[in-house]
């Protein structure tokens, strides 16, 4: 398992346990709100852009909700995506079935219903999952003195 992906893994384990699920937003009517993820895989993804998909996995949940292929452009696109929630977007290459980068979580609300920038870039690490992962390691520490000096 690649670095990236694990890091992934450890950061949809800790949002699922450290986060309850939202219930969406609706208008009024009852009609739910739908968002928009979209953008580009080009730094990473080479061409035929066919061979490559991207896959959006709700945070919360684990799952991944929605795979749309690039299109000739490298480009993606999300559309109708469940508001009050938070997302990685995975690049997947095809033929090996494998999970090449993430970038994200991208928290999608109706203040702000839509991310149409992403840029797939698996040169970096995001700061979004250093930042959990420090808060990750700081809870296990304080949980551990606590543990220590009440004994």
């Amino acid at each position: 398992m690649s670095i990236q992906r694990a890091v992934a893994s450890v950061l949809v384990a800790i949002l699922s346990v450290g986060t309850a699920p939202a219930l969406a937003q609706t208008q009024a009517g009852g009609a739910i709100t739908p968002g928009t993820l979209s953008g580009k895989a080009t730094d990473e993804a080479k061409q035929p852009y066919a061979d490559w998909a991207v896959q959006l996995r709700d945070v919360t949940t684990g799952q991944v909700v929605s795979t749309r292929t690039l299109n000739q452009q490298g480009q993606f696109s999300f559309t109708s995506v469940t508001l009050s929630r938070s997302y990685l977007v995975e690049l997947v290459q095809i033929k090996e079935k494998k999970i090449v980068c993430t970038e994200g979580p991208f928290g999608l609300t109706t203040a702000n219903p839509s991310k149409v920038d992403v840029n797939i870039s698996c040169g970096k690490v995001p700061a979004a999952i250093w930042l959990l992962a420090a808060g990750a390691g700081a809870a296990a520490a304080v949980a551990i003195a606590t543990r220590s000096t009440s004994r």
